[in-house]
């Protein structure tokens, strides 16, 4: 592949506030709010945010797999204690 096609598919990974939001299926003031809290990795290039989309994809799989870590060790210590988590009381009542 050349070097001019590897920099534009690059280039089309950059996303600006606007492009995350849509692409997150949220709003740019969202995306905005966490950049301020620093949740989001991201760069700012004459003073616009900019982000890249495959560094969304990491952040989203890494959250989706800590919540899925945290949920399980909840599960495990109810399980120990007899006791049931509220997660498992709001999936019983299908809330």
């Amino acid at each position: 592949m050349h070097d001019h096609v590897r920099t534009r598919r690059a280039l089309s990974d950059i996303l600006t506030t606007k492009e995350a939001a849509a692409y997150l299926r949220t709003t740019p003031d969202t995306i905005r709010r966490l950049l301020r809290q620093r949740r989001m990795p991201a760069m700012k290039l004459g003073g616009a945010w900019r982000l890249r989309k495959g560094d969304l994809d990491e952040m989203f799989t890494e959250t989706l797999v800590d919540e899925t870590l945290v949920q399980e060790a909840e599960r495990r210590r109810a399980a120990s204690e007899g006791t049931v988590s509220l997660a498992e009381v709001k999936e019983r009542l299908g809330l």
